[in-house]
């Protein structure tokens, strides 16, 4: 191969309902405000991460409770108690207009990457909240990936080793969630293979504000550098 190709991506970046849609979120403000809405502070650290690694970031613009761009067509999450009541005509819909266009944009990128030589890690940005049920979590940052692909768990191994070397935030592998649980890289690795293609989740604690989130991504940043350089090295 000849090198490597990032992705980045954040499919939770807003909690905005398209016009047409309002109705069905009224007085549910509180609900969109919140984590189930969309993940808070996951745009500004896509936007940051792209800006540092240089690429043009793929941004769902509307919020998961409409139709959940993270989840595969058969999933019970794919719509939302708001959204769930709609004709299966409307929800054809939107699949078509909304979640297929995002979807196919990233992969379509990533298969001309592959195509040109190159191995791609698509990085999806997300954020989870800090207490859940009542019980805080431990993670602080989570690196989420499918441990049965080798090619993801070592680099997620030794980024791990970068990030907990290089600042005071707990990181985890697979927390607060499972890399292989449904989501938009579980179905990409079923596209691409092992060698061409690392799927890796990044989950950050929205407990943090904006200067420690971009304290994160500086370090995950610096992480993805020394591993791509080292990689380089070797294969030099």
């Amino acid at each position: 191969m000849k090198g490597v190709r990032f992705v980045v991506s954040c499919e939770h970046a807003t909690n905005d309902v398209p016009e047409k849609y309002k109705k069905l979120f009224e007085g549910a403000e509180e609900v969109l405000q919140s984590h189930r809405g969309w993940d808070p502070g996951a745009l500004e650290m896509t936007l940051d991460l792209a800006e540092r690694l240089e690429v043009q970031p793929h941004l769902y613009p509307y919020t998961r409770l409409l139709i959940e761009p993270n989840r595969s067509l058969g999933s019970p999450q794919l719509f939302s108690e708001y959204s769930i009541d709609l004709s299966e005509e409307e929800k054809q819909w939107l699949v078509a207009n909304y979640y297929q266009p995002y979807r196919n944009r990233i992969e379509e990128e990533i298969e001309k990457h592959i195509q040109d030589g190159y191995q791609v890690i698509h990085l999806s940005m997300h954020s989870f909240t800090p207490v859940w049920k009542g019980k805080e979590r431990e993670v602080e940052i989570g690196l989420l990936f499918d441990d049965q692909r080798s090619s993801e768990k070592h680099f997620c191994e030794r980024w791990l080793e970068q990030l907990q070397s290089s600042c005071n935030h707990t990181a985890i592998p697979n927390e607060p969630y499972h890399g292989a649980d449904d989501g938009l890289t579980t179905y990409l690795r079923t596209r691409f293979s092992v060698e061409a293609y690392l799927g890796i989740e990044i989950e950050v604690s929205q407990k943090f504000g904006g200067e420690d989130r971009r304290e994160i991504v500086g370090r995950l940043n610096e992480g993805l550098v020394k591993i791509i350089r080292h990689s380089d090295s070797q294969s030099s």
